[in-house]
């Protein structure tokens, strides 16, 4: 015998039927439990006494509460087969009566009521509900993507003007402006065509105009290794060009085949992890699909060339790199890995053509073929719980080799580059006006770079890159690192309810390896693997292996950045980037091939050396807008 109060029994069950008048005397209007027995009765499930009242405070026994649960039971197994069930009884109402069933299934047993119907319509009931959130999921996900309209027009237009001043300081070198300036602007248009729910394509058409010795599509501000240094027409309003190209173009497919994922064919902008491998617009054939907790991505990217060893004088060849991604969440941490694998990349594409004979189709010292594959990993997420600190940690490890045809004077034919790059940052957020970041990026002397990287996505929201700084106003870090750290220290000021944004930011640069010992380094000037001792290294292709091909490469590098909230879709930034190198561009015994002539003395790096000039200062303004 279980002791428990009637009026409880009531208030456990409750539906969405309303009774229009008081069946029981001694259960008030004024009763906390009236709505509950109310409700109860009207479905026939409470009948009371044959006085007219409920005698809400008498103890009952199990086999009294089974008979009042078989009662509901047959009551909700009418309605649902009549279909009035769908309006009337809730999810809710299912899943109390399947904890009554199992309390008392032994006297359900006993009075001879089957439970098993109302656990088959409980699990219809829960794959209909999972169906429907799935469908609202699906219509959610549509409309925000542009709905019904067959196709949405979108865009945005930038302004930018630029000044970049040169300092000489040395060597001066034919070319080298000292005030160098250029205005630029480009406008896109975005067309989104919604073939049906679960297929779009998109096509963006890019039209830039900007000084007629640029080169924007290798980098919108300088090609200062083939400029010599010049960053624009001197002054503003000289002669301009205008191209226009199709920047993004390809079709997503949700849902391709029968075990699911989406497919994307076409130009698109992908980025992975810290950028240390790629942050670019790529033509790819990608796949992506949900595995339990796992983000799995699958494509091939496809790489052009123009012109190669294996080519035969051809103009252009294309070479995939095969990529697997691979992300999941562990708590509040985003932890991913990346491979990519590539057959004749072409990076170097050396060839020693000063021999007089020939084997076959290559001279001895040509090279013959070369592969890469690189990884990349990394985490990213909180530091203790609250709240306010945060840290980016990221490996990227790239493997080159290439075979050279061998010659007599050359025994080594098959250079090898191992190497590591890296990013550590630490983070804090006031979480309300400052923040700040502390990193360390790395890329050891046997680093072949990143794959593809472009540091000029911030002006439209895009991830800051770890080169982006130091990369502004010159090329040489459009494919990150080579043999060189960089130290940052950068602070935010966002004022809460304001249109204001500002960021300093402080690069210290420096060689990672002050003595390089590589096998590319050592193939170019003459080493065998057996022969350490080569003469002296001092401005040789050792003592120059980074990103600048000096022998001392050292800088600091200041940014300021100002933006202002103009409107909701348009934005204007202004920024400052002082670029100051303090290592040497050549040390004492410059004997280099080319400069017999030239003096042997030290030249410092800010000084013009040969067609570069590494010192400058720079200042962009900046109008965005999107429509």
């Amino acid at each position: 015998m279980k002791r428990i109060s009637m009026l409880l029994i009531a208030v456990m069950v409750l539906s969405t039927v309303a009774a229009s008048a008081n069946p029981f005397s001694d259960v008030p209007f004024s009763h906390w439990a009236y709505d509950a027995v109310n409700k109860l009765a009207a479905k026939g499930i409470l009948q009371g006494y044959p006085d007219g009242t409920y005698k809400g405070k008498q103890t009952v026994t199990r086999y009294a509460l089974a008979m009042v649960t078989a009662k509901m039971v047959a009551n909700v197994e009418q309605m649902l087969e009549s279909g009035i069930g769908t309006n009337l009884v809730t999810k809710s109402d299912l899943q109390t009566l399947e904890k009554l069933t199992v309390e008392f299934a032994d006297e359900l047993a006993l009075l001879g009521v089957k439970v098993t119907a109302l656990e088959d319509d409980m699990q219809v009931v829960k794959e209909d509900v999972s169906m429907l959130k799935r469908d609202v999921d699906g219509i959610k996900d549509y409309m925000a993507k542009g709905g019904m309209e067959k196709v949405k027009l979108s865009g945005d237009m930038l302004v930018r003007h630029s000044n970049l001043t040169h300092r000489n300081e040395g060597l001066l070198v034919a070319g080298n402006g000292n005030a160098n300036a250029t205005t630029e602007s480009q406008i896109r248009f975005k067309f989104k065509a919604n073939i049906d729910e679960n297929i779009h394509a998109v096509a963006r058409w890019y039209v830039f105009t900007k000084g007629a010795e640029g080169n924007p599509s290798v980098n919108p501000f300088a090609n200062a290794a083939a400029m010599g240094g010049q960053f624009g027409q001197n002054g503003i309003g000289n002669t301009t060009t205008s191209d226009n190209t199709i920047d993004l173009a390809y079709l997503h497919i949700k849902d391709m085949f029968r075990f699911g994922g989406d497919f994307t064919f076409g130009r698109n902008f992908y980025t992975h992890g810290h950028a240390l491998l790629l942050n670019d617009y790529v033509d790819a054939i990608r796949f992506y699909k949900r595995s339990g907790d796992v983000d799995v991505v699958m494509q091939a990217i496809y790489d052009r060339h123009v012109g190669s060893y294996n080519d035969k004088n051809q103009p252009v060849d294309f070479r995939n790199v095969w990529n697997l991604n691979l992300g999941t969440k562990y708590r509040d941490h985003d932890l991913y890995v990346g491979v990519y694998v590539q057959e004749e990349p072409n990076l170097t594409n050396y060839r020693n053509v000063g021999k007089a004979f020939t084997l076959g189709n290559v001279t001895p010292g040509d090279q013959k073929n070369d592969s890469r594959w690189d990884v990349e990993f990394g985490s990213k997420g909180p530091i203790g719980n609250n709240g306010h600190w945060d840290y980016d940690l990221g490996f990227a490890y790239t493997n080159y080799e290439l075979d050279v045809v061998s010659t007599v004077a050359l025994p080594f034919i098959s250079p090898e580059m191992q190497g590591w790059m890296g990013h550590v940052a630490v983070k804090w957020d006031s979480k309300k006006e400052w923040a700040a970041k502390l990193a360390y990026t790395f890329a050891d002397e046997e680093s072949m770079g990143a794959l593809a990287i472009d540091n000029d996505q911030r002006y439209q929201d895009g991830i800051e890159t770890p080169y982006e700084d130091i990369s502004r106003g010159n090329n040489y870090f459009r494919n990150g690192l080579m043999n060189m750290g960089v130290l940052k220290l950068q602070a935010e000021f966002r004022p809460r309810n304001t249109k204001h944004y500002f960021r300093i930011a402080g690069d210290l640069l420096d060689e990672y390896e002050d003595t390089t010992t590589n096998d590319l380094a050592r193939y170019v000037v003459g080493a065998d693997k057996t022969n350490s001792v080569i003469g002296n290294k001092t401005n040789t292709a050792y003592d120059r292996w980074n990103n600048f091909g000096t022998s001392e490469a050292e800088a600091m590098v200041f940014t300021f950045e100002y933006r202002y909230q103009l409107a909701e879709n348009t934005r204007i930034r202004l920024g400052y980037t002082n670029f100051e190198m303090t290592g040497d561009a050549r040390k004492a015994g410059y004997t280099d091939a080319g400069a017999a002539n030239a003096a042997t003395k030290a030249i410092g790096a800010g000084g013009g050396f040969r067609v570069n000039d590494y010192d400058y200062s720079m200042l962009w303004t900046e109008i965005y807008s999107q429509f």
